[in-house]
């Protein structure tokens, strides 16, 4: 009778079994960018199983993978987890067997920085792009700095304006572009990255104002956000800037009622209900 009850109620409001499935079992580690204190370098390779954890690195924003996987392969193995190279260098790469075999056995996922817009290309909508949401949602953490935040949404900022410009100077609704992302984040959440360091609110409230239905997440440097059931706590040494427009008034490019929050290491905010924890 129960289950009944609920398809009448799913038929009503017109949501899908996927809209009231569990939240993802694994942890984001999303980084501003601008280096990461070893704090944040802490929670990851925890979240991704400690020692004996098996992380697949991938460098495809960066113009020099090579570099960024010797990196990551010092760093793992000196912490006693196993690296695993996932380097999808064209979008073929993202289909090939063994990277998706290599991806399906691992317990992280690293996203380097540099440009996300190689991601969506290479990555989005492939069967890596598939294989990474399984391992998330079955428990495996995810992480990424700078362009590797920002692939984290599902609208994905490619960090240019209207006319394909890397400008911070427009303001309004349409004044910056977006692609579809990755999408580990919660539907409606939007996150940006060196957020108050190269000064971003411009970007972070145009698209807001598209959307007012979303929550903005602006991640400074060297901070990070990390999400697990759905609560983000921050971590690192600056902060994190939250627009919140549930209550917002929209004029043209103008706007009043915007909730705002500032928040520093230690405090969280729960993405579905909006509620912040001191």
């Amino acid at each position: 009778m129960q289950k009944l009850l609920l398809l009448l109620a799913l038929a009503c409001t017109g949501l899908g079994a996927s809209e009231l499935a569990a939240p993802p079992q694994g942890t984001l580690v999303i980084v501003g960018g601008g280096g990461m204190p070893q704090s944040i370098m802490d929670a990851f390779l925890q979240a991704s199983g400690g020692k004996g954890g098996v992380v697949g690195i991938i460098p495809t924003s960066t113009s020099d993978p090579d570099g960024a996987l010797k990196e990551w392969k010092e760093d793992l193995e000196k912490a006693g987890l196993v690296f695993v190279p996932l380097d999808v260098r064209a979008r073929e790469d993202a289909s090939r067997p063994d990277i998706l075999d290599q991806a399906k056995h691992c317990t992280g996922f690293w996203f380097s920085g540099g440009d996300q817009g190689r991601v969506g290309d290479k990555i989005v909508g492939t069967p890596l792009q598939q294989v990474i949401r399984e391992r998330y949602e079955a428990g495996a953490c995810v992480g990424g700095t700078s362009a590797g935040a920002a692939i984290m949404s599902r609208i994905m900022l490619t960090g240019v304006d209207r006319q394909g410009k890397e400008a911070l100077s427009e303001f309004g609704p349409g004044a910056y572009q977006t692609r579809e992302g990755m999408g580990f984040l919660p539907p409606g959440v939007i996150v940006d990255q060196h957020f108050l360091r190269r000064g971003r609110e411009n970007r972070l409230f145009s698209v807001i104002m598209e959307r007012p239905d979303h929550l903005g997440l602006g991640i400074d440097e060297a901070t990070a956000l990390v999400v697990k059931q759905g609560r983000a706590t921050v971590l690192g040494e600056r902060s994190v800037m939250v627009f919140d427009p549930a209550g917002i008034t929209l004029h043209g490019a103008s706007f009043r009622d915007l909730k705002i929050h500032v928040l520093r290491a230690g405090q969280s905010i729960d993405l579905a209900t909006r509620k912040v924890a001191q």
